[in-house]
């Protein structure tokens, strides 16, 4: 159940997108793309609406101007994948062998297509894609299994995870269907990574990002702010 609200900001920003579910709190999110949307139980009064935004003004403005200044992300598609060759924050050289067997080899910094792998630009940026979703899947289940492990996430069931190349969020996370990544962190640092599975395992806790979700989120990982930092700058 979605409305639209027109509500004064500075910086201004398109309607605000209302979604009503059978939810008990109100929680409002600004993403890069400068959709507001803010979540609302099913028979929440507009008064209530409208005390929650003015409350939370000055913080939208903020995350709007920021998403404003801040350089496109780039979107993780095969045609571009193929020129971004990047590991963890660490880049690599891509090396093309079309005339030998066909397969995959990443060792000492070089990763090798071979065969029909490496034939034209098409088969080279869908072998690019295929070898980053495993990567991705690997060391992000890996990292959800280590954070999920901390006292403060303990208490909940551990989120399934789903790997997707999003273009307006790093990640998110439902109590329904799990936690979802964006594929295209795998090329961000490490300690990167983990600022946003820590981000994303903290709704389990809180549903929005208001004073209790970021003080468990500095109850966790205290230099998150470094960690943001780190992720935007590296994938900018």
């Amino acid at each position: 159940m979605n409305e639209q609200l027109q509500f004064e900001l500075s910086p201004p920003a398109p309607a605000i997108e209302i979604r009503r579910s059978a939810r008990r709190t109100v929680s409002i999110e600004v993403h890069p793309d400068l959709r507001v949307i803010l979540r609302a139980p099913l028979r929440c009064p507009e008064s209530v609406i409208h005390q929650f935004l003015a409350s939370r003004r000055e913080w939208i403005a903020r995350q709007l101007s920021h998403f404003q200044t801040r350089a496109p992300r780039p979107r993780l598609e095969p045609a571009n994948t193929a020129q971004r060759h990047c590991r963890l924050g660490l880049p690599f050289e891509l090396r093309l062998l079309p005339e030998a067997a066909s397969g995959l080899r990443f060792h000492a910094d070089v990763l090798e297509l071979r065969g029909r792998h490496a034939r034209d630009d098409a088969a080279v940026g869908r072998a690019l894609l295929d070898w980053y979703r495993g990567e991705a899947r690997q060391l992000f289940e890996r990292l959800v299994d280590q954070w999920h492990g901390h006292p403060r996430f303990q208490r909940y069931p551990r989120p399934p995870l789903k790997i997707r190349a999003m273009r307006s969020r790093w990640g998110s996370l439902s109590p329904r269907t799990g936690m979802t990544l964006n594929l295209l962190l795998i090329h961000a640092p490490l300690a990167a990574i983990e600022y946003v599975v820590v981000h994303e395992l903290c709704h389990l806790r809180y549903s929005g990002h208001g004073k209790g979700f970021y003080g468990l989120l500095e109850a966790v990982l205290p230099d998150w702010r470094a960690r943001k930092k780190m992720l935007e700058a590296s994938l900018s």
